[in-house]
């Protein structure tokens, strides 16, 4: 038997109810609270004074281990990372929750691969002092375990604070060198999944 088409017949009513959806549910790149790897991830944040909402997440994984899940929250959902980067100055905080135990020097040392990689020789010079006051949050003596978090955060007026569960480092003045750090997950990163999904895009 020749299956039967059914066709809507599409009546003024109808086309109310559609409306009406569109207005209830509008479409947006906004994405929803998550769960990454067993980890919950809030569809929105305060960040100082700033309420910020999750653009993407994504998961880093080193030599192989999956090590930890960031998400990206910004004042408004972006899919451009050179605008995130360049011309968007409002809060930001780029968050990590640990997903196995780390030392301190291990979390710093493909850190410090991924500013040679995404830093210039004279930038490195420029942010010399910077570089160092954010690498020394991560020394020999931390110690972040499984369920640890990590906030690396832009407040206007502040600059880069760095929260390591709950312990807050000395403020880095300036704007220019948190949107440079952000290179390290939305510039150049060892992976490109990582980029996408902290851009909210599909892998």
């Amino acid at each position: 038997n020749t299956p039967k088409l059914y066709h809507m017949k599409y009546t003024p009513r109808c086309f109310q109810m559609i409306a009406l959806a569109a207005v209830l549910f509008p479409v947006s790149n906004h994405v929803n609270a998550a769960e990454v790897k067993g980890v919950h991830v809030p569809d929105e944040i305060n960040c100082g004074d700033c309420k910020l909402v999750l653009n993407g997440t994504a998961v880093r994984s080193v030599w192989g281990f999956k090590v930890y899940v960031a998400g990206l929250y910004l004042a408004e959902p972006s899919r451009d990372h050179q605008a995130i980067m360049t011309q968007d100055r409002a809060g930001k905080r780029v968050h990590m929750t640990l997903l196995r135990e780390v030392s301190g020097d291990k979390f710093e040392s493909p850190i410090l691969d991924n500013i040679n990689t995404n830093f210039s020789a004279s930038e490195k010079v420029k942010y010399s002092g910077e570089l160092k006051q954010f690498l020394g949050c991560f020394d020999t003596s931390t110690v972040l375990k499984k369920g640890s978090v990590v906030n690396v955060d832009y407040l206007p007026g502040q600059g880069t604070l760095v929260t390591v569960d709950g312990c807050v480092y000395d403020a880095i003045p300036g704007e220019d060198f948190y949107h440079a750090v952000l290179r390290l997950w939305i510039g150049t990163p060892p992976q490109e999944s990582m980029k996408h999904g902290l851009l909210g895009k599909a892998a």
